[in-house]
């Protein structure tokens, strides 16, 4: 983490952009380095299948009477919640299992300004099997944002973040349960996050044009899908710890090439319009510094290049 923040110190943002910057799970001591950089902004992760927010309900003591007992327990799984408003309200207790966690941390002394989901699954884009997952998803959203009011808790907005085999669930054909879906990503998200995560292969600028397939999904709905679409966020990978769900540097080509095409990749997407751009995974190859100053250098020379400038980017270890 200091690493990462040093560099966007060194990276020339322009000013006013401010930078996003988190890891799985709020810490108190993550949140002070953030909070040392007037630039950046502290939006811990929070994954949709982490087991320890589904176990149970934790709150401290003296707040648990405030707190109807019921779905205080073990979330349960997806296939045992039949109805909507099981897997809504289920939903809509994790997420704000998610904003305890919020709230422990700025109790002990941490500033939280978003929060970050991981991530709308492929599963959710299969037009009448995703019912159910996109109904949870929505609870989830609904309950990061308002989190628990009873408690002091007022609405705070994050990224969403969608897989890109999930991309094509802006394509579904409008229905009630996509309307409610839609509009409740629209009040909850800061910015949607696309994860493009492009392998390194080709002509960039017509890999970036590809990569936008969600974004233009977003644009060709309705008005709240394209709300959205002018939220969206580009994820990325700086691609020195290549994966096939992450692409990267595939061919294992030496730093200026991956620094050529990066830049082209991310200067088409800057072209074409973007509400800032998004990394993640500054882990193994990814978190040596000179990476990551290249990463942070291409993106504030794309964020300078387009109307982007006043824009969010954000960041996930």
């Amino acid at each position: 983490m200091p690493t990462l923040l040093a560099a966007v110190r060194r990276a020339r943002l322009p000013v006013g952009v401010p930078v996003y910057v988190g890891s799985y799970g709020p810490s108190v001591r993550v949140a002070q380095e953030v909070a040392t950089f007037p630039e950046c902004r502290y939006a811990p992760m929070f994954a949709l299948t982490n087991e320890w927010y589904r176990q149970r309900r934790r709150l401290p003591a003296e707040q648990e009477p405030l707190v109807s007992k019921r779905l205080g327990g073990q979330v349960p799984p997806l296939a045992q919640l039949r109805s909507t408003s099981a897997r809504v309200s289920w939903g809509v207790e994790l997420g704000a299992r998610y904003r305890d966690a919020i709230r422990a941390a700025g109790d002990a002394g941490a500033k939280v300004d978003a929060w970050q989901l991981d991530e709308i699954v492929p599963s959710a884009a299969a037009a009448a099997a995703g019912v159910p997952i996109r109904e949870l998803t929505r609870g989830v959203v609904r309950g990061l944002a308002i989190g628990r009011p009873i408690l002091g808790d007022v609405t705070m907005r994050g990224f969403v973040w969608v897989a890109q085999s999930a991309f094509g669930i802006a394509r579904l054909a409008i229905t009630p349960e996509l309307t409610t879906f839609w509009r409740t990503l629209n009040r909850g998200a800061l910015a949607y996050v696309g994860e493009e995560y492009p392998p390194f292969d080709g002509d960039a600028r017509a890999a970036a044009r590809a990569g936008a397939a969600g974004q233009r999904a977003l644009a060709a709905g309705g008005p709240v899908r394209r709300s959205l679409a002018r939220r969206y966020v580009p994820g990325m990978t700086p691609g020195y710890d290549p994966a096939p769900s992450l692409g990267g540097n595939v061919h294992g080509w030496p730093r200026p090439q991956v620094n050529a095409w990066r830049a082209a990749y991310v200067q088409e997407r800057a072209r074409m319009g973007v509400a800032g751009f998004g990394e993640f995974n500054f882990r193994g190859g990814n978190s040596r510094s000179t990476v990551i100053h290249d990463v942070l250098s291409a993106l504030a020379a794309g964020l300078s290049s387009s109307a982007s400038a006043a824009s969010a980017s954000s960041m996930r270890d």
